[in-house]
């Protein structure tokens, strides 16, 4: 709060135009009665954005109050950090998920997003809630925690739908390879394949939305990205969301203080994390870890799909894949301390990539 206050002179981040949209728009719904309030929402906004208006207009009927929301956020994104945690610790030492689960928790950049009032402190939370909850219903084969991870997978339609079907697709990957052989597989084969060719209009029609009909040029030029060739902003929004988010410490602007200076701090931390990230990937499926897969399929998922429509320099964008790339870069690092072979080349590249990377990254944004 004292931060967000710091920041904007305000106890939310509400100098964006999303963020006072969602506020003046959940404030006037909570005033509302229940049917009146879901009429207006559904008349007045697309359905991936329901999800936001409705949960914080039903805070705010409860308290009416910024600082209430700002403290369930705050817990929201406490309980993502335990369930990172929850996860990790199946594959690697409890101290190494114990970190992966804090360094996500205390990052700067998601502290950020807790106190601006915008959909991805939930949006987030609804994405680790539904693969932590899948992940039990893997361990533990309880039908409790697969009701649970449907209901939190089904309530991402209202956010993005598209991620939606990125968490689902990623537990198919995990059951593909299981049941391997087996009849179901088979069946779950060709629900898929249904599945894609029902779907293959609207995912044109998506396509054509956030790749501006495909016209590269164009699309950069609406994502604001102009300022070099296309070619070399392809290649930096595919570097950028394989190996970023990047920090950028200095803006072009003036700006004291400035909000992405703030957040900037936590991805410089995360930016140490992005071969590890790999390593972690790569002992994965060296050693078969089967159970990780979906959490790399995920990743792979939203990296390729936001670099593809070059939004993957939008640290809002990106924010769903980043906590599953904490567990896996530190599942990657409790490797790197007892891997014997070339480790201090490993090492080397760890450590000295991410500081030549953070220098020409931030010399070419200034």
């Amino acid at each position: 709060m004292f931060v967000s206050n710091y920041y904007s002179n305000d106890t939310f981040m509400l100098s964006k135009g999303d963020a006072m949209l969602y506020y003046k728009e959940s404030m006037k719904v909570s005033e509302m009665g229940f049917l009146e309030g879901a009429t207006h929402l559904m008349s007045s906004h697309d359905y991936d954005d329901w999800g936001s208006y409705f949960f914080d207009s039903f805070l705010m009927s409860i308290i009416p109050n910024k600082l209430f929301l700002n403290l369930v956020y705050t817990v929201l994104g406490a309980f993502s950090a335990v369930f990172l945690f929850l996860i990790g610790r199946n594959y690697m030492p409890d101290v190494y998920a114990f970190m992966a689960g804090l360094a996500y928790g205390t990052s700067s950049f998601m502290i950020f997003f807790n106190c601006s009032f915008l959909k991805e402190a939930l949006f987030v939370f609804l994405v680790v809630a539904g693969m932590y909850n899948m992940y039990q219903y893997i361990n533990t084969n309880a039908r409790s925690s697969l009701f649970t991870g449907i209901l939190f997978i089904g309530a991402i339609v209202f956010f993005r739908p598209a991620v939606a079907a990125f968490e689902i697709a990623s537990i198919f990957v995990y059951y593909g390879i299981i049941l391997k052989g087996r009849a179901i597989s088979i069946f779950l084969y060709i629900i898929a394949a249904a599945a894609f060719a029902v779907s293959l209009k609207s995912l044109q029609q998506i396509s054509d939305t956030y790749t501006a009909g495909g016209d590269i040029d164009k699309l950069i030029a609406y994502s604001g990205r102009d300022e070099y060739s296309g070619g070399f902003n392809y290649f930096v929004c595919f570097f950028g969301a394989y190996l970023g988010p990047f920090p950028t410490l200095f803006t072009k602007i003036a700006m004291h203080p400035s909000p992405i200076q703030f957040y900037g701090s936590g991805l410089t931390h995360k930016l140490f994390l992005a071969i590890p990230l790999w390593i972690g990937a790569f002992y994965a499926i060296k050693q078969w870890v089967i159970k990780l897969f979906p959490l790399i399929a995920f990743c792979l998922f939203e990296m390729t799909s936001t670099a593809y429509i070059c939004d993957s320099l939008e640290l809002r964008k990106v924010l769903l894949h980043v906590p599953f790339t904490y567990i896996l870069a530190f599942y990657g690092l409790s490797h790197l301390t007892t891997e014997t072979n070339s480790i201090r080349l490993l090492y080397a590249i760890t450590y000295i990539f991410p500081i030549g990377v953070l220098f020409l990254w931030n010399i070419i944004r200034v």
